[in-house]
C-alpha cells in the first residue's frame, strides 16, 4: 500500500487532499477531465440560448450582437446551418453526450469515494493486526471501532463533498466565461457579489469546523461508552441498574444529537444569509443592466439566468468547504492512530513462513519483563532472571498464585513479548528476527477465553490452516476428543455456531478450541488456564485429550487447577515474577515447607 506522508508535514485539510490524490491516481484527472467536459457541454447549451431565441424571433436576427456571430462562425466551421432544426439537433446531441458522461463520472467518483474510505480503513486495520502485543494491548479497542466505523466513513462523505465542490467550481468556471463573453463589466459585478457574500460567511465555515471537533470528541465519547456498557451489562442486570446504565448512555448520545442539531442550524443559516444576498444581488444586477447598460434584450435574459446560476453555485461551494472542514477532524483523528500504529509495527515477516520443528529444547536465559518499557528496575519488572529450560516433546506445567506472572511468562514463549532483559533461545537460536514469525506459526495457543467466529465449525478450524483437507479437520477433532459433538450438530462441520460459538456449551468450545490449535500441527502446544472455567467433567475431557499427546509434541500447560497436571513431566512454580521451584510432582509434592505443596494444599 502506498504510505501517506506524516501528518505533522501538512495542514490536516491539506494531508487529506494530498492523501486522496495519491490514492485516486489517474482516476482523478478522468474524473476532472469529465467534470470539465460536463461543464463545457452545460456552457454550451446555454451559448445554444442565444442563436435560438433569435432564430425564433426573440429579439430580432438584424441585431445579433457579437456573440452571436461567433455562435453562426462555429456552425459553419463544423458544416452546420444555423437553423432551427439544426440548433435543436446540436442541443439534443450536446445534452446526450452531457448524459452519457455523467452517468460514468457518477460511477467513477463512487468507486473513488468507496475506494478511498476502504483503503484508509484496510490500511488502518493491516496496521492494527501487525503492531507489536505490547503497544496493541494498550490500544483502546472503542477507538479503533469508532475511527473504522464512525470516523473513516465520514471522511468518504468528506470525499464526495470534495468531487462536488470540484465540479461546481469548473462549471462555475464555465458559467463565468461565457458570461464575460456576453458583458464583462455585469460579470465583474456579479463575482463581486459572490466575493462578498463568499467572505461575510467565512464565519459561519470557521464554527462548521469547530462543529466538527466538538462532534468528533462527543462519537468517541459514545463508542467508549457503548463497549464499557455492553461489557458490563451482565452485572448491570445483576445490580438492577439496567436503567441507570442505559441513562448514562442516552447523555452521550443527546450531546450527538444536539451537535449534529447545532452544525444543520449553521448551514441552515449559512443558506438563509446566501439566499437573501443573492437576490439582493439578483435585482441590483438587473437594476444596473437595464437601467445603465443598452445590452441586447437576448444577451440580456441569459446574462440574467447565468446570474441566477451563478449565485446558487458560490452557495454550493460554501456548504460543501463546511461539510469538508465539519469532517476534516474525523481525518486527523484516523491519521493520528494511523502514525501511532505504524509507529509500533512489527517487521514484515518473510513469505512464505517457513514452520519449524523444535528439537531440543526452549531456554530462557535470565530474562526480565516490565510492562513499563522505560523503567526495568528490580521493583517495576513483572519476571525477574527467568532461567528455565522447555525440553522438546515434554509436557511442562507452569503454577503460581494470582500475579505472579504466568500469562506473561506464556506471551515470551509465544515471542509477543520482547524481554527486557535476557534471551530466550530457540534450540539455542535467538529468538528474535525472522526467528519470531517462524515460531509463532510452529505454534497452537488455547487460552482461557475461547475465540470462536460468528460462523461454521469449518470455517472457525479453516482459520487457523486455510489449507486443511476435510480428513484433517476430522482428525484434529478426533484428536482434541471433539468428534462425537461435532458430528452430532445438525449439519455437522457446516453448522454455524453463533456468535462467539453460543450454540455450544463451554466444554465444547474449548475442545473445538484445542483442535483448532491442533490443526495447525504444532511443535509446542500452549494451554493458558484453558480449563479454568470448566466443570470437572468438561475438564476431564480436555485433560484426557491433552494427555494422549503427551510425548507427540512440546506442551506448556499454565494450570489453574493443581489436579490437572499430574502427570506432566515437569512443574515450574512462580511467585513474584521468580522461577521459586522446578521438579516432578513427586519431588514437589513431598518437599516440605515447598511453595508448591502449600499451593496444593489450597487446591485441594
Amino acid at each position: 500500500m502506498r504510505a501517506f506522508e506524516p501528518l505533522e508535514h501538512h495542514a490536516p485539510a491539506r494531508s487529506y487532499l494530498l492523501s486522496f490524490v495519491r490514492y485516486a491516481g489517474p482516476r482523478a484527472w478522468i474524473s476532472l477531465v469529465l467534470t470539465i467536459l460536463l461543464g463545457l457541454t452545460e456552457g454550451v447549451g446555454l451559448v445554444m440560448l442565444v442563436p435560438f431565441l433569435q432564430l425564433i424571433g426573440f429579439d430580432g436576427a438584424e441585431k445579433s450582437d457579437g456573440f452571436t456571430v461567433l455562435v453562426r462562425g462555429l456552425f459553419e466551421r463544423i458544416g452546420l446551418p444555423l437553423t432551427l432544426p439544426a440548433v435543436l439537433c446540436a442541443y439534443v446531441v450536446v445534452v446526450g453526450i452531457r448524459a452519457f458522461a455523467g452517468r460514468y463520472q457518477e460511477v467513477l467518483n463512487a468507486g473513488l469515494i468507496q475506494g478511498f474510505t476502504r483503503f484508509l480503513q484496510d490500511r488502518l486495520y493491516g496496521a492494527l493486526a501487525r503492531v507489536e502485543w505490547l503497544s496493541f494491548i494498550r490500544v483502546s479497542g472503542a477507538d479503533v471501532l469508532r475511527v473504522l466505523t464512525g470516523d473513516l466513513p465520514r471522511v468518504g462523505f468528506a470525499t464526495r463533498q470534495l468531487l462536488q465542490l470540484i465540479g461546481t467550481a469548473v462549471i462555475t468556471m464555465i458559467y463565468i466565461g461565457v458570461a464575460l463573453s456576453l458583458s464583462i463589466a455585469m460579470t465583474l459585478f456579479a463575482l463581486a457579489c459572490g466575493a462578498v457574500l463568499f467572505f461575510l460567511l467565512q464565519p459561519h465555515n470557521r464554527q462548521a469546523h469547530r462543529c466538527g471537533e466538538a462532534l468528533q470528541a462527543t462519537v468517541r465519547d459514545m463508542y467508549l461508552a457503548a463497549s464499557e456498557h455492553l461489557g458490563g451489562m451482565k452485572i448491570a442486570k445483576s445490580y438492577g441498574l439496567e436503567q441507570e446504565h442505559a441513562r448514562r448512555f442516552f447523555a452521550v448520545t443527546g450531546r450527538i444529537a444536539s451537535q449534529y442539531i447545532h452544525f444543520s442550524e449553521v448551514s441552515a443559516a449559512t443558506r438563509m444569509y446566501h439566499q437573501i444576498g443573492a437576490t439582493a444581488a439578483l435585482s441590483a444586477f438587473f437594476y444596473v443592466a437595464t437601467r445603465f447598460l443598452a445590452m441586447p434584450p437576448a444577451s440580456l435574459l441569459l446574462m440574467v439566468f447565468l446570474f441566477a446560476r451563478l449565485l446558487p453555485r458560490f452557495s454550493g461551494m460554501q456548504q460543501y468547504m463546511q461539510q469538508i472542514g465539519n469532517s476534516i477532524p474525523a481525518y486527523r483523528a484516523a491519521m493520528f492512530m494511523q502514525s501511532r500504529l505504524e509507529a509500533a509495527c512489527e517487521a514484515v515477516p518473510p513469505s512464505p513462513v517457513q514452520t519449524l520443528r523444535l528439537q531440543s529444547a526452549i531456554r530462557f536465559s535470565r530474562v526480565s519483563f516490565s510492562y513499563d518499557g522505560s523503567d526495568v528496575s528490580e521493583g517495576r519488572r513483572v519476571l525477574r532472571e527467568i532461567d528455565l529450560v522447555i525440553p522438546a516433546d515434554k509436557t511442562i506445567a507452569v503454577v503460581g498464585p494470582s500475579g505472579s506472572g504466568k500469562t506473561t511468562l506464556a506471551d515470551l514463549l509465544m515471542g509477543l513479548l520482547i524481554p527486557a532483559v535476557g534471551t530466550i533461545f530457540i534450540d539455542e537460536e535467538p529468538l528474535t528476527g525472522d526467528l519470531v514469525h517462524q515460531w509463532r506459526s510452529s505454534i497452537g495457543y488455547v487460552p482461557q477465553e475461547t475465540f470462536l467466529f460468528h460462523d461454521t465449525v469449518r470455517a472457525n478450524l479453516l482459520w487457523a490452516r486455510p489449507e486443511a483437507a476435510e480428513e484433517e479437520l476430522w482428525d484434529a477433532l478426533r484428536l482434541a476428543a471433539a468428534e462425537p459433538f461435532v458430528s452430532a450438530l445438525p449439519k455437522g462441520l457446516d453448522t454455524v455456531l453463533g456468535d462467539r460459538g453460543i450454540r455450544l456449551s463451554g466444554g465444547e468450545r474449548q475442545r473445538l478450541a484445542l483442535a483448532r490449535a491442533l490443526l495447525r500441527k504444532p511443535t509446542l502446544l500452549l494451554l493458558d488456564e484453558a480449563t479454568s472455567s470448566l466443570d470437572t467433567e468438561n475438564e476431564r475431557r480436555i485433560q484426557d485429550a491433552v494427555e494422549g499427546l503427551q510425548g507427540e509434541l512440546t506442551m506448556v500447560v499454565i494450570a489453574h487447577r493443581l489436579s490437572t497436571i499430574r502427570r506432566a513431566d515437569g512443574i515450574v512454580v512462580l511467585e513474584g515474577g521468580r522461577v521459586v521451584e522446578t521438579g516432578t510432582w513427586e519431588e514437589l509434592s513431598r518437599a516440605k515447607g515447598g511453595r508448591f505443596l502449600a499451593l496444593l494444599g489450597q487446591d485441594g
